[in-house]
């Protein structure tokens, strides 16, 4: 049987596959997902948020998930344990201090920013929300295209891997590295196939890389090219396993028609960049063990009037943290130093 994924484009409501494999989706516990849907599932949902005309089309169920997610969310942002980060950032530790980015601070953090700041941002400006919406359908027509004849499991993989994510976050690393001059699709088009398979092969794979009881220990674990190497090797009986050539395709075709949407919005470089990165952050399961997203996409938006609601909730000592501490995400095991 291969990957049921499902969505029609002219009526985007989603129809979602029965979900397989454990993962952390942010509404997993709201519909029958368990993200091996690569992102591509709760990505929609936000998708249908950010217009007020699809918004009041979403059946009750869906309607019902979300608004319980935004309450969840605005609950733990309440509970945030500020003093954590308090209490590390005024500890005289010589010659430096060591904060680790801890799930029970961060998970709040990305939770309200793409559940709530982002929503809100899109549906405050039509051209946001249509370079957003138009970015997300990008990402699955292509996804769904190239997944469909996966094995199940090879689809559990591409969100525990980071895959979707991983790619649009890339094309965002090389519209912002490419400054105020746009280059020719080719050389676009290379940057975001360099800063795929650096970030591929950078990046650990799967689990925090801190047991949380002793988070000074950073476990041994492989890098994503290399967990997706070995992915390709698998032979399924129900579907296709995920090869190096679908992964390269997939970043292709994607690539080619953010560059042609970038083109289109030429004018508006600036907040077409902050679309993309705000697309990467809905498409991610878990922006915050994921370096590349967090990094090139939630940090620059965090710093916007985008996230002014959700900074606003914060104290300083973690917005501190947030700002020096930014390259300690799990995915790479690192310690982060200031």
């Amino acid at each position: 049987m291969a990957l049921p994924i499902r969505v029609n484009f002219e009526n985007p409501f989603i129809d979602i596959h029965t979900g397989r494999g454990q993962g952390s989706c942010t509404f997993a516990n709201g519909f029958d997902c368990i993200c091996s849907c690569a992102g591509i599932a709760h990505a929609q949902l936000l998708r249908m948020v950010l217009t007020l005309e699809n918004s009041k089309k979403l059946p009750d169920k869906y309607k019902k998930a979300l608004a319980d997610k935004i309450q969840t969310v605005q609950a733990h942002i309440v509970d945030i344990p500020h003093d954590k980060a308090t209490a590390i950032i005024h500890a005289q530790r010589q010659p430096e201090r060591v904060f680790f980015l801890c799930e029970d601070i961060t998970h709040p953090i990305i939770d309200y920013c793409r559940v709530i700041d982002i929503p809100h941002w899109a549906k405050e400006n039509s051209m946001t929300s249509q370079q957003v919406s138009r970015l997300c359908a990008c990402v699955q027509r292509h996804g769904i295209d190239s997944f469909k004849d996966l094995a199940p499991k090879a689809g559990e993989y591409l969100s525990q891997a980071h895959v979707l994510c991983d790619i649009v976050a890339s094309i965002a690393f090389a519209l912002s590295e490419a400054a105020d001059t746009i280059p020719d699709e080719d050389t676009f088009i290379n940057a975001c196939k360099a800063a795929f398979t650096l970030s591929r092969r950078n990046s650990l794979g799967f689990g925090p890389s801190r047991n949380r009881h002793r988070k000074n220990t950073v476990a041994a674990r492989k890098s994503r090219q290399e967990n997706d190497d070995e992915e390709s090797q698998k032979r399924y009986s129900d579907g296709d396993s995920i090869s190096s050539n679908l992964l390269t395709k997939i970043l292709m075709d994607i690539s080619k028609d953010v560059y042609a949407l970038l083109m289109e919005y030429k004018p508006q470089t600036k907040q077409f960049l902050q679309a993309v990165q705000a697309t990467a952050i809905l498409f991610c399961p878990d922006p915050d063990s994921h370096k590349l997203t967090w990094d090139v996409c939630f940090i620059p938006l965090f710093q916007t009037e985008i996230c002014d609601d959700l900074r606003s909730k914060l104290n300083q000592d973690i917005i501190t943290a947030l700002e020096y501490g930014k390259t300690d995400i799990w995915d790479n095991g690192a310690r982060a130093y200031w």
